[in-house]
């Protein structure tokens, strides 16, 4: 299984997961075009589309798949959101098997109409990602072994309770809805980290969260996992 971001940021966030032979694509909060030319035009051998919410930065293209023949999933409030009646829906807790993995929503929260995420195993290798976006925590603890771990690691919040450039409400709101490092770390201590081999951390704040000092504490905090800052 591989894992690639082609965007992670509140301007967009769209990611590609692979056995070699079923690709799945995570999120498709760009235009069309982008997407296309990001994934390298390969978004006719896409399987599927899983998608988490109705934000337009992870579901714009939602509407525009769907129409090229490929899958659409999501949660029955993230597609009554989206208007959305063509949405192949998900149940939290009930697997769906789209080619060589099976994939398995999960509830999170977020100011969305019912945001999830998704739990990927490769049937034939049983590798597994844990794939959470915007969320202002996690509370599962996950059965069994994970090999790959996708999450999001929005702030720090020491760096968001100094900044003098952000409206209070919006500060209010970040901490409502998004996932700081703190968060992201107790997170991580409650699992068994002992099969994971890597760890991307999703959509960061170009103005409260330092990539380095992020890299440096994680490595610290979780000695030899790799972590990785997915780009931009």
């Amino acid at each position: 299984m591989t894992f690639r971001s082609l965007a992670s940021s509140s301007a967009g966030n769209a990611y590609l997961v692979t056995d070699g032979d079923t690709t799945l694509l995570l999120e498709c909060g760009l235009t069309l075009p982008k997407l296309k030319k990001l994934s390298g035009f390969t978004l006719s051998s896409v399987g599927a589309c899983f998608v988490t919410h109705e934000h337009q930065d992870h579901a714009h293209a939602a509407g525009l798949l769907i129409k090229q023949g490929i899958p659409v999933y999501m949660s029955e409030g993230t597609a009554r959101a989206l208007e959305l009646q063509e949405a192949e829906i998900v149940e939290p807790g009930v697997p769906v098997t789209v080619g060589g993995f099976r994939v398995m929503a999960f509830r999170v929260w977020h100011d969305a109409k019912q945001p999830v995420g998704y739990l990927i195993e490769d049937v034939r290798t049983r590798e597994r990602l844990l794939f959470a976006a915007d969320t202002r925590n996690l509370d599962c603890v996950v059965a069994g072994r994970l090999t790959y771990i996708a999450v999001e690691c929005n702030y720090d919040d020491k760096k968001l309770g100094l900044s003098q450039r952000i409206n209070p409400k919006v500060r209010e709101r970040i901490r409502h809805t998004h996932m700081d490092i703190e968060r992201v770390m107790r997170w991580l201590r409650k699992q068994d980290l002992s099969g994971v081999l890597t760890v991307w951390l999703l959509h960061l704040s170009d103005s409260h969260a330092n990539e380095q000092e992020f890299l440096e504490r994680f490595t610290s905090e979780f000695p030899g996992i790799q972590f990785e800052i997915c780009k931009k």
